[in-house]
């Protein structure tokens, strides 16, 4: 470390919580990451079975009964690879966001899934047949940003949630940088994704969803990489999100 962290964190206490605050943005900086993502790893992707659609498809019927949902600028989403990246509201969000998205896209787009929430057959052979790739960015943030990019490699359409976990108060949280690493190295857009109104319908600790509740899911226009790095990347998709939230 440099001289002038240590003057201007003197004592132990001071200086390890600037370690804290810092560490994940050193792991990330130092790291080259267009090397990595040419190291060959061994990904068995799964296997997409007609469960993946008609579970989106039925999902899509109950929330427009359930719920007051719409969906504006699905026509936004560019051909080819591209990175969906919503704020997190509700355990549903995955599914709002899917509900809109044409079958024979969707049947291209992978999401992932952290291990510690699929556990058990069960579970493992659902992730296995409806494009759910189970990984963990805290655990190993390089093996599962190589799976992510051999993905995107394959021409897959890939959904992360930039703020890592679901918000507890609906205010939106800060972006992490893995959305941007992906998008900048391997050369493909990112389209943000604002959700409002999930944070009513099914707040975080709630297990029951309330009825009649309005969500709205937006799909803006995509932020490609060329011209940005990865700061930069990050706050062009944190601002369209944001400004569309602080509508509401």
């Amino acid at each position: 470390m440099k001289e002038d962290i240590f003057i201007h964190h003197p004592t132990v206490e001071k200086l390890s919580h600037f370690m804290k605050e810092n560490k994940q943005k050193l792991q990330v900086e130092t790291i080259k990451w267009g090397e990595i993502f040419k190291e060959k790893i061994d990904l068995k992707l799964p296997k997409s079975w007609f469960t993946q659609n008609l579970v989106k498809n039925s999902s899509k019927v109950f929330f427009k009964l359930y719920f007051r949902i719409k969906g504006e600028g699905i026509e936004n989403l560019p051909n080819g690879p591209f990175i969906l990246a919503p704020n997190h509201q509700s355990f549903f969000d995955g599914l709002f966001v899917s509900v809109f998205i044409r079958n024979s896209v969707f049947k291209n787009t992978y999401f992932y899934a952290k291990e510690k929430h699929v556990k058990g057959p069960l579970l493992k052979a659902l992730a296995q047949r409806n494009n759910i790739v189970v990984m963990d960015i805290n655990k190993d943030l390089k093996e599962s940003l190589q799976k992510l990019a051999v993905l995107l490699e394959k021409g897959k359409n890939i959904i992360i949630f930039p703020e890592g976990t679901r918000s507890r108060t609906g205010a939106l949280g800060e972006f992490k940088k893995a959305f941007a690493i992906l998008a900048h190295e391997k050369n493909v857009p990112v389209v943000p994704v604002s959700i409002d109104g999930a944070i009513d319908a099914l707040p975080r600790g709630s297990k029951i969803p309330r009825p009649w509740k309005k969500i709205k899911v937006k799909f803006h226009k995509p932020v490609y990489p060329e011209g940005h790095d990865y700061d930069s990347l990050v706050d062009a998709v944190f601002e369209q999100v944001s400004s569309e939230l602080s509508k509401a």
